[in-house]
């Protein structure tokens, strides 16, 4: 599979029908490649989830929580709560100040996908046909360096 890059920078802008549909096949060429990428898809309302890999075939998926946004709240109760009931980690302030579900198998995978796909729908109330804006990078990360130690320093944050 080839990964296509947008770069940090160049964001492409898609609906969030055609982000979903095609998120299997993401997440699937994001595992199979030998690096480190990221991908962040950015509604129009500043929400997001992310997604990273790495070159062992990881795959982290992130929605964005109220940890990383200052005063601004993202997330209701009753949203956060369903992404605990979806299978999403708790955030942890700086070290991973999303809710995060890592997969390490295939199975597990699958399991991201389908709990991304919920994020978007029903905990962000997102429209098939509302518009969101993708990016996909590489990462260089240094042999000595941990995953979240790179995590932590090219996250993120909502504006």
């Amino acid at each position: 599979m080839n990964l296509s890059l947008t770069g940090y920078d160049n964001p492409v802008t898609t609906f969030v029908g055609s982000l979903l549909a095609n998120l299997p096949e993401l997440l699937g060429a994001m595992s199979t490649e030998p690096a480190h990428f990221v991908m962040v898809a950015e509604f129009s309302d500043g929400r997001y989830f992310q997604v990273w890999s790495d070159p062992f075939g990881n795959v982290n998926g992130e929605v964005l929580s109220n940890l990383n946004i200052g005063d601004l709240i993202a997330l209701s109760p009753e949203d956060e709560q369903e992404l605990r009931r979806l299978g999403f980690e708790e955030p942890i302030t700086f070290l991973s100040p999303n809710f995060s579900f890592e997969a390490t198998t295939p199975s597990e995978r699958l399991q991201l996908l389908a709990m991304l796909v919920s994020a978007v729908l029903d905990v962000l109330g997102e429209d098939m046909n509302n518009a969101v804006e993708v990016r996909t990078w590489q990462i260089e990360v240094p042999e000595s360096a941990t995953k979240n130690t790179i995590r932590c320093n090219a996250r993120v944050y909502l504006e």
